[in-house]
């Protein structure tokens, strides 16, 4: 930010006024008010059937420029992921569309697929809860240290 734009900043700032506030349905906020809400914990008894989340990993292209049809990228590896899965004992959860996300800097795309054992199959895995689940992974980013 240059100087005048920081002039400028600091002189819209000085002539904020408070408004009239929001309303929201029935409800009037005052100006400045608090609209945190009250944390809920979650309880997952750890009841149903184990569900298991593959992840799959996929260099880019380096020839192809647009990665922006997420469903033309899953197509294209929608058969090996099949035979993965089938070869592994585990079924796609219909319903549950499987995620693409893309990372370009680090050029690569993940694609995340929702999957339960077919009824002939034993996982080795232990199932865990989804409260266990959630605590685990949080510790874990809490103990990565951060890049500064």
């Amino acid at each position: 930010m240059n100087k005048a734009e920081a002039k400028q900043f600091k002189k819209e700032m000085a002539e904020l006024k408070p408004g009239d506030g929001v309303e929201i349905g029935d409800t009037k906020y005052e100006y400045g008010a608090n609209l945190n809400t009250e944390g809920v914990p979650l309880i997952d008894p750890g009841t149903g059937k184990t569900i298991s989340i593959r992840t799959f990993y996929f260099k880019m292209n380096p020839q192809t420029k647009d990665y922006g049809d997420t469903q033309a990228i899953f197509n294209s590896h929608a058969r090996q992921i099949s035979t993965i899965l089938w070869s592994d004992g585990l079924v796609p959860i219909d319903g549950v569309p499987p995620r693409v996300i893309i990372d370009k800097k680090r050029g690569i795309y993940q694609i995340f697929v929702p999957c339960m054992a077919k009824s002939s199959t034993l996982l080795l895995e232990k199932p865990v809860n989804l409260t266990e689940q959630l605590l685990h992974s949080s510790k874990r980013k809490l103990d990565k240290p951060t890049k500064s």
